[in-house]
């Protein structure tokens, strides 16, 4: 019996984001404000920029207000860094937001309707973060 040669398989690499174990033909590069390695899954590509979740954005909120550039989306952002991120389990759901919120914002941002439902439904939350961060 003839053995034929070695199955070569493809470098694996660890998503800084996701944790998941990738190819590296699904790894989409280095975000360039922070430097984590980012899977094509949960990176946010702008141009020929890669941004990890966390220097991406809010996706559902700017997708709902239109800009990144909002009052809304600091004050959200602030909650995330300041609130979520630093422990166990607020980490746990900033992954499971930045995993399954990208194709959510793409339905909401195709949509006026959806976007004023949003919208309206983000401005309470967000009022009520900003009163707790003033106290």
């Amino acid at each position: 019996m003839q053995r034929e040669g070695p199955i070569i398989s493809e470098p694996q690499y660890i998503c800084d984001v996701c944790g998941k174990k990738k190819p590296v033909s699904q790894m989409a590069g280095k975000c360039v404000k922070c430097g984590k390695y980012v899977c094509s899954q949960c990176a946010k590509i702008k141009g020929d920029k890669v941004y990890c979740p966390q220097h991406a954005g809010c996706f559902i909120a700017t997708a709902a207000f239109g800009t990144p550039m909002c009052m809304e989306i600091n004050v959200l952002r602030k909650f995330r860094d300041n609130k979520l991120n630093p422990n166990r389990l607020g980490k746990v759901l900033v992954r499971l937001y930045y995993t399954t919120s990208p194709p959510i914002a793409n339905v909401i941002a195709r949509s006026e309707n959806m976007r004023a439902l949003v919208r309206r439904n983000l401005r309470p939350i967000v009022r009520i973060l900003r009163s707790k961060e003033q106290q």
